[in-house]
């Protein structure tokens, strides 16, 4: 690890805190992709992107959250734990710091999950077709 320069580490557990945000990272598993100790990576982490590591992930949670929550119709308790948070009221203490309004009131905001229903190309066009076809299929048969 020494010819590598320290940044590089970080952007290693920077990089495993947007793709596993889901789970439940603590800080010390971030250290260790960064291969430093936890006081010294909360510290270099902070020097280098400007705000801590908990910081960072809590943010990255709460973005996926407010997505889930203009986009989908599932509860705010079924977000907050598939975002990997343990507790719905910290959640939406931390949503509603963050968003100015708590989960329900944000997703108020935003037009009804339905609206955003996607249909699968494939699906329209079975639909799309004529039910009944006549083209040379219900023309007598020459006797």
């Amino acid at each position: 690890m020494s010819g590598v320069p320290p940044a590089r580490h970080l952007l290693r557990a920077k990089d495993l805190a947007d793709a596993r945000y889901f789970e439940a990272l603590t800080v010390a598993d971030l250290a260790g992709a960064a291969g430093l100790s936890r006081a010294h990576f909360s510290q270099e982490f902070r020097r280098a992107f400007g705000e801590s590591p908990h910081a960072y992930l809590l943010t990255r949670r709460l973005e996926r959250a407010a997505a889930l929550l203009r986009t989908t119709d599932r509860t705010v308790a079924d977000i907050c734990v598939s975002l990997g948070l343990h507790s719905v009221g910290s959640f939406t203490t931390s949503f509603t710091r963050t968003y100015g309004r708590s989960p329900t009131a944000y997703r108020a905001t935003f037009p009804p999950a339905a609206t955003y229903a996607m249909i699968p190309a494939c699906v329209l066009r079975v639909y799309g077709r004529p039910r009944n076809r006549t083209f040379r299929e219900d023309a007598a048969l020459p006797s």
